[in-house]
């Protein structure tokens, strides 16, 4: 009888792309348009574009004096926040990588950025608990300083650019008015621990919240009530958060080494995690939904192809961009 060698097949899903330059680890990653280049943020002090069909750094190195936590880039695709230890948020331009502007008023490290949905206002915050929203337009000048009580670890405008959540290292959720400044949601007990990340959902209902206390947590972000029960499945700190485009899943990463999807209505977990070597940092979804990329402490940018994805999705991702966004707008995507 002859014998039969049993191999083992391995089944663990594996980047499509890795692409390393930078020397310390990575903070904050985000898509530009059109989803062929990234743009990556380190503790190196640096900001990098990449592009990811070819894996190479695309152009100049844009530079700060001090580590980079904040990373923020604007719907039409021009122009790069960014802003760390070195108190300076700056703007750059996307083609030519150059400085474009630098804007002070921020007394402590600035921990993390975002920008309205219409591209004409940035909201910065960080160490020293200040948020700071400025006009783009008009030369960064500060429309409101809003003090928020603690360490700001994330910063989202909502969909209709009315509202800015925020997330407090005390482990609260705060939701401020854009045009008054004034609070009008919160404070929100969210977690035991510090909140990492806050995002909308795409309709404004809800808000999601990534935290140190291993969770993922959904909020009406009318009431501030929780919607149903945590996410719980990671094994280390939850850094951050990614929306899918259509908003049905979220992307998690964690201390853990993993990043894992979950579905956004139900909370319920979605294939298997992807597996990293290290801390994973940053996740942000790629424009048309098929990509994830990630990166933390190994310093490496990592492309995943999202686990449930087919080429039919191709075909309906492009008809939710149709009704969301008709042929007399021009798409952000």
């Amino acid at each position: 009888m002859s014998k039969t060698s049993k191999k083992s097949v391995d089944l663990t899903a594996k980047p499509v792309m890795t692409m390393s330059g930078h020397k310390e680890d990575i903070t904050k990653i985000a898509y530009l348009p059109g989803g062929k280049r990234i743009v990556t943020c380190s503790w190196d002090n640096t900001v990098r574009i990449w592009d990811v069909e070819n894996g190479e750094q695309e152009g100049t190195t844009m530079k700060h004096e001090g580590s980079v936590f904040g990373l923020a880039v604007t719907r039409d695709g021009r122009r790069i926040l960014s802003g760390g230890a070195d108190k300076q948020l700056r703007e750059w331009d996307v083609e030519t990588h150059e400085l474009i502007e630098e804007w002070e008023g921020h007394t402590g490290f600035i921990d993390c950025i975002a920008v309205s949905p219409d591209d004409r206002l940035a909201a910065s915050g960080g160490y020293n608990g200040e948020i700071l929203i400025r006009d783009i337009e008009e030369g960064g000048q500060i429309r409101h300083s809003i003090v928020a009580g603690d360490w700001v670890q994330s910063l989202c405008f909502s969909p209709n650019g009315e509202k800015l959540a925020c997330a407090l290292d005390n482990g609260s959720i705060q939701v401020y008015d854009v045009e008054s400044g004034e609070l009008v949601l919160g404070p929100i007990k969210a977690h035991e621990k510090i909140v990492n990340c806050v995002l909308w959902s795409l309709d404004g209902s809800r808000l999601f919240s990534a935290s140190h206390d291993r969770t993922i947590q959904c909020w009406n972000s009318d009431t501030g009530e929780a919607i149903g029960d945590s996410c719980k499945g990671h094994t280390g700190i939850v850094w951050s958060l990614s929306l899918s485009p259509d908003g049905t899943k979220l992307a998690s990463a964690s201390r853990d080494n993993t990043v894992r999807f979950w579905d956004a209505h139900s909370g319920d977990p979605v294939d298997q995690p992807l597996q990293h070597d290290d801390d994973v940092y940053a996740v942000t979804f790629s424009p048309s939904g098929e990509f994830v990329a990630s990166g933390g402490l190994d310093n490496k940018v990592s492309i995943w192809r999202v686990p449930w994805w087919d080429d039919s999705q191709k075909q309906a991702h492009k008809s939710f961009l149709d009704v969301r966004y008709p042929p007399s707008f021009v798409k952000p995507f």
